[in-house]
């Protein structure tokens, strides 16, 4: 998509060939052309809207309702428009070296071929304002005069290192570019006098008369004409885009929504509400529920609301991936595993337990016994359970246990619980709280799910194309029923308390009657997951709560007839 004044054209991808026109802020319709072919770049200024398809590449160019195309050398790898819409500069990418096409809008015609980038093009602007075209290829920037009859490259800057880019020109003429994991520099765009340079680490933005520089943690204001710092955000994130909104900076980073930077703003709020990567755990408590994600958040959920209730931030390293971690919800409390301390949250305050052995892998509440359960991962082959007050969060117990990656399973009342790998199940006693002798190798085997009842145990081996599912009874200590061989697998597979297993693949999740061996139903999927998915079951085996590797939680109803007689 590309912002086009009080417009944003978008290219839809249920509608291949398409570009439309979306007025802003309602993002109602105003207009669409047809672009001939699949678009993969796209930009605006001024009324002009320019477009790249391919393959074969055809720069698709639309102005006050007429549509020309003209049809490229090479493959485009970037689209810069000028801010008065009368030039459209691309990019191409030649494998070794690159050029850029300087195209007159109201003529509909290549311009100028400018040659000299020794690398594919990464970035293009043209302004005829200021009278420049300017590329980025490589570590290289160079610039082109528009008005030149054989314009000539001049190399205007070389970053230390690989990989330049370029963030805009400002209203006095001065190119900002920068390279990442280097710096912000400032340059003369016909001479390549360099004004300023400033250490950066991420990407820079021109936003009219303002440069905006990324460090880190920081966000800075940059001064146009000496890279003087007026102002600096500090965020817990790592910037890795910036945008603008009127007078909000706008910055996106690994584990992070979308951050505001606003002027004289004391704080850095977020847009958007739950996880932005993979939730990790879940848990129920009647018809809400908690999950912990893979980005430090754990938030807590009325089913049927697509807003959380309450949200946390467990810690805040930045882009730092904690993938096995427990959560427990009991009515207002929640308890989560934090790298290696359990984390009490409730009514507004929050406690920590003292530094466990090994980092939190799974939690359960105990709320009978007034404690709560974990699980702690040490190293490859080791893992220590504990007994925790639940209030207080102080040790009553620990044993030494298998190499934990997996879940706890409590039901109040019970004086057994168990560990759950993907792999098989442990049941204990919990009164005789002890080292638990044996390792479980983590290596690949087939999942194993166990029926309510521990008379029957599933199988299911993942293959690259396909999966299996075997079937062994136990009692007779042989299978049951044939082998089931069925499509590929997006994620995981999880066993309800009535005996169905859900599978989810790109198309559906299948549930199969594990007693009869046989698919039960199809719950057809309106976009395929992706890989990482896992279906969690609500209490009850009411519906199933679908948690895709994106952070994006879906609820999935079952139909009515999905339960057969004998599970009944």
């Amino acid at each position: 998509m590309a912002v086009c004044g009080d417009a944003v054209a978008v290219a839809p991808a249920e509608r291949t060939g398409v570009v439309v026109l979306l007025g802003l802020p309602d993002l109602t319709a105003l207009w669409e052309f047809d672009a001939g072919g699949p678009v993969h770049l796209l930009g605006g200024g001024g009324a002009t809207v320019a477009a790249v398809t391919g393959d074969p590449y055809t720069l698709v160019l639309s102005l006050d309702g007429v549509t020309r195309r003209i049809a490229l050398p090479d493959k485009a790898a970037c689209l810069g428009v000028s801010p008065d819409g009368k030039f459209v500069a691309v990019g191409t990418d030649r494998g070794r070296t690159g050029q850029v096409l300087l195209v007159d809008v109201v003529a509909g015609a290549v311009r100028h071929t400018l040659t000299g980038p020794r690398a594919p093009v990464g970035g293009v602007l043209v302004d005829a304002g200021h009278d420049v075209v300017v590329a980025a290829a490589g570590p290289r920037v160079l610039g082109w005069a528009v008005s030149a009859r054989k314009p000539k490259a001049t190399s205007l800057w070389v970053s230390p290192k690989e990989g330049a880019s370029l963030a805009g020109l400002t209203p006095g003429g001065r190119l900002i570019a920068y390279a990442r994991q280097a710096s912000t520099v400032s340059v003369d765009p016909m001479t390549g006098a360099v004004d300023w340079e400033i250490d950066s680490y991420g990407p820079a933005l021109v936003h009219g008369d303002r440069v905006i520089s990324a460090r880190f943690h920081d966000c800075r204001e940059l001064d146009p004409a000496t890279g003087a710092i007026r102002h600096t955000w500090t965020h817990r994130g790592y910037v890795n885009r910036l945008s603008a909104a009127g007078d909000t900076i706008v910055g996106s980073g690994l584990g992070s929504r979308p951050m505001l930077f606003r002027p004289g703003a004391p704080g850095i709020p977020e847009l958007g509400d739950g996880h932005v990567r993979e939730v990790v755990a879940v848990a129920f408590d009647g018809e809400r529920f908690v999950t912990s994600g893979a980005d430090q958040r754990v938030c807590v959920w009325a089913r049927g609301n697509p807003e959380p209730e309450f949200t946390a931030l467990l810690d805040d390293s930045a882009g730092v991936s904690r993938r096995h971690h427990g959560v427990a919800l009991d009515g207002g409390t929640v308890f989560a595993g934090s790298r290696s301390r359990v984390v009490r949250l409730a009514a507004g305050d929050e406690s920590r337990s003292e530094r466990l052995d090994g980092d939190v892998v799974a939690v359960v509440s105990m709320p009978d016994r007034g404690e709560v359960l974990v699980a702690c991962s040490k190293g490859y082959r080791n893992g220590v359970l504990y007994r925790l007050d639940a209030r207080t969060l102080e040790v009553r117990a620990r044993a030494k246990a298998p190499h934990v990656l997996g879940a706890l399973g409590y039901t109040p009342g019970s004086s057994r619980f168990d560990i759950r790998w993907a792999t098989g199940v442990r049941t204990l006693e919990i009164n005789t709280f002890k080292d638990m002798i044996g390792y479980e190798y983590p290596a690949h085997r087939p999942e194993v799910h166990l029926t309510a009842d521990h008379q029957l145990v599933v199988y299911v081996d993942a293959h690259r194309d396909t999966a299996t599912m075997r079937f062994h009874d136990i009692a007779a200590r042989a299978a049951r029923h044939e082998p089931v061989v069925i499509p590929a697998l997006a994620g995981e597979s999880r066993m309800s308390g009535t005996g169905l297993l859900a599978t989810v693949h790109a198309d559906a999740i299948r549930l199969w009657d594990v007693q009869a061996g046989a698919l039960a139903a199809e719950l057809p999927l309106p976009t395929s997951p992706g890989w990482g998915a896992v279906p969690h079951w609500f209490p009850g085996d009411a519906a199933i709560l679908l948690t895709h590797g994106s952070g994006l939680i879906r609820e999935v109803p079952l139909p009515e007839n999905v339960f057969g007689a004998h599970i009944d």
